[in-house]
């Protein structure tokens, strides 16, 4: 039982290792701000090279176009029309580059609950 136990903390530690974070600098009203401006930044996973990302915006330049300086990490998202389905796509967007969590005002989201909290 304890090796069983034990090899499924190990799994667990394991898988969120590779949960790779993302982060959104500022406060509530500078995200609400740059949305206004149907922009987005968010500074990438240290892992996060700019082939992934031009692979995974690729599919969405219908909603948005992505600026990726890998010195600095930061993917500025420029959305095309602001509207909330392309706010969405932002979800997909993140998903299809690895990332699975958001860090943002000393707190971490999941996409959905960033989207959901922020986004929409």
């Amino acid at each position: 039982m304890k090796k069983l136990i034990t090899l499924i903390a190990i799994m667990i530690f394991s898988l969120s290792a590779f949960a790779q974070i993302a982060k959104v600098e500022g406060s509530e009203e500078v995200l609400k701000e740059n949305l206004a401006d149907n922009r987005v930044v968010f500074i990438m996973p240290s892992e996060m090279t700019s082939e992934t990302i031009e692979k995974s915006a690729q599919y969405y330049t219908d909603y948005f176009t992505v600026d990726y300086d890998e010195k600095s990490q930061k993917a500025k998202i420029l959305l095309i029309s602001g509207d909330e389905s392309d706010r969405r796509v932002i979800v997909r967007f993140l998903l299809s580059s690895g990332v699975r969590t958001i860090s943002f005002a000393g707190s971490d989201y999941t996409i959905m609950e960033f989207y959901s909290s922020f986004l929409e």
